[in-house]
């Protein structure tokens, strides 16, 4: 071991723990360590090499004026104190980046970004810059490495431009040449940004699908008495007991749909879906918040059929009914929640068929109920009073338990 740089390194690394470099010298406490702390070796007397060693380097950095030092009657040294007024020596010495050094590069990187485009990016980076002006580590484990700021900062604005259906594979080749490299180096730092900075409460292991990212294709379900015409053929769904699954990128061939029963029901589960046989409906599998070519499904199905009731089915949970408020203010159509009341969420309560809130929850349903929520309160507040949360895939259960 080279003593010498090691024992500058260690003060260092006490240094920065401490924001020595945002502290003026007469407000920093001293930066100093007990040698046979950190080196237990160095009170070992059948090792008088290594006692030797530690006694030059510490000789060494003080002729060097880069610590403070002294030696007891025996010779040996207590503690080691840095020089502050020699720290930009110390790191010189040792070819190491200082934290306000650091915190230049990713700003300079920060300022370059064009967010001109968009207020979500703007967002992201005004945060940012503000850590970073305080020195502080930026959080997704970027900490201060201007090279992965850039480039995750470049995902973020690719992702969020998404307008159509695109698969991770696709996604990282025309990005990296690589097909794998976003799901190994960015999936989950993205992720966990996305979640954090979209306006729009979604669960983390959705948030991709919401910015139209996928693993594979996805379908939408429908069944139930209704025709779809496409240019140059129909399918009629009432022969088809089970429904059929399209592609959403078979959805932009559909020309027109036809409801022939008196209501057309959205549903987030799809076991939900499976178990829905109600004769006058016609159900439409979403999973979860739709995406664009699902919006242009239902607006396509509303513009043919708005004399039809429009209902919603999903979870008896604060995302069940977030994501029903998104499914009405952005399609425009009048969905009326279904099975989504307190009686509903009572009935899985009595049979013991619930999950408790978690403190996310809990901090959304407060912040929500009495403003984008607010006409789904007294579920919300029966949720809250209860600690319950329910999932609409269990009904079959709960009408099972009714009857023994």
């Amino acid at each position: 071991m080279e003593y010498s740089k090691d024992i500058i390194s260690r003060l260092l690394d006490i240094y920065e723990r401490r924001s020595g470099y945002a502290k003026r010298a007469e407000d920093l406490r001293s930066i100093q360590f007990e040698v046979s702390k950190e080196y237990p070796v160095y009170k070992d007397r059948y090792d008088n090499e290594k006692y030797r060693d530690i006694n030059t380097a510490i000789e060494k950095n003080i002729a060097a004026g880069l610590i403070v030092a002294k030696k007891d009657q025996t010779g040996r040294y207590s503690k080691i104190k840095l020089n502050v007024a020699k720290v930009d020596d110390c790191y010189a010495l040792l070819k190491r980046t200082s934290i306000p050094d650091q915190c230049k590069k990713v700003l300079s990187v920060l300022e370059k970004v064009d967010c001109s485009e968009s207020g979500f990016i703007k967002r992201i980076v005004n945060d940012f810059c503000d850590q970073i002006k305080a020195y502080k580590k930026l959080p997704y484990d970027l900490g201060y490495d201007e090279r992965r700021v850039g480039e995750v900062l470049q995902v973020l604005a690719t992702v969020t431009k998404l307008t159509s259906e695109t698969y991770i594979r696709n996604f990282s080749t025309a990005l990296f040449k690589d097909s794998k490299r976003f799901q190994r180096e960015y999936r989950s730092t993205i992720e966990s940004i996305l979640f954090d900075y979209t306006d729009d409460v979604v669960e983390k292991d959705g948030i991709l699908g919401y910015y139209n990212l996928y693993e594979n294709p996805t379908y939408v379900l429908i069944k139930g008495n209704a025709g779809i015409c496409f240019a140059e053929s129909a399918i009629e769904l009432s022969e088809m007991p089970g429904g059929i699954a399209l592609s959403n990128g078979s959805l932009a061939g559909i020309q027109k749909v036809s409801v022939k029963a008196d209501k057309v029901i959205t549903v987030e589960n799809l076991t939900t879906y499976h178990d829905c046989d109600e004769s006058d409906a016609v159900y439409i599998y979403l999973g979860g918040y739709h995406n664009s070519s699902k919006q242009n499904l239902l607006e396509l199905i509303y513009a043919n059929n708005s004399d039809k009731d429009y209902y919603h089915e999903g979870d008896l949970d604060v995302y069940g009914f977030l994501i029903l408020d998104n499914l009405i203010s952005k399609t425009r159509i009048p969905i009326k929640p279904l099975l989504m009341d307190v009686g509903t969420i009572e009935r899985f309560y009595r049979a013991g068929l619930y999950k408790d809130l978690t403190a996310r929850d809990r901090k959304i349903i407060t912040s929500k109920k009495d403003g984008q929520l607010l006409a789904y309160k007294d579920v919300l507040e029966y949720m809250l009073a209860n600690n319950c949360k329910v999932e609409q895939e269990s009904i079959k259960a709960v009408e099972l338990i009714e009857t023994l």
